[in-house]
């Protein structure tokens, strides 16, 4: 920046640019933060292969085969990441659903077995099987079925 005129026009111009470039950095550093956007609603599909996710702009069909991670980061969210098929970008995505954990334990089984989630038996919300008994659908422990399946 050049500056020409008195002392304190000089000082006052040099002031206001290192304000002006402090609020664009401070403004830039937090546009490079990544953020969750909402993408909107839509139905999904599961089977024992994927999920397809039924947006009506952007559908997204992830099968388990081709996830880099996944994680149940809430009792209602499945996160997964992955490079896209179409732009080769790495992609993160989350889907709220009732079915995460469904989610989660369908692509561990086919793809992550060795998950530490899926061996520690977290997938499973706490009380599950008392919650299920309580409403008189008694079930065998879950966590410990699946473990069995692999045998």
């Amino acid at each position: 920046m050049f500056a020409f005129g008195s002392p304190a026009f000089v000082i006052g111009s040099m002031v206001g640019s290192a304000v002006g470039n402090s609020a664009r950095r401070r403004a830039a550093a937090n546009d490079a933060q990544p953020r969750w956007v909402l993408d909107g609603v839509g139905e999904i599909t599961v089977t024992t292969r994927s999920v397809y996710f039924g947006h009506p702009q952007c559908p997204l069909d992830l099968f388990w085969v081709g996830l880099d991670t996944i994680d149940l980061v809430a009792p209602d969210v499945f996160q997964t990441s992955f490079r896209d098929i179409n732009n080769h970008r790495y992609t993160t995505v989350q889907l709220r659903t009732p079915w995460a954990s469904l989610l989660f334990v369908l692509a561990a089984i086919t793809a992550f077995p060795a998950h530490p989630r899926l061996l520690g038996r977290g997938w499973l919300p706490t009380d599950f099987e008392s919650r299920c008994a309580q409403i008189g659908r008694p079930c065998r422990p879950a966590a410990r079925l699946l473990l069995e399946h692999g045998r």
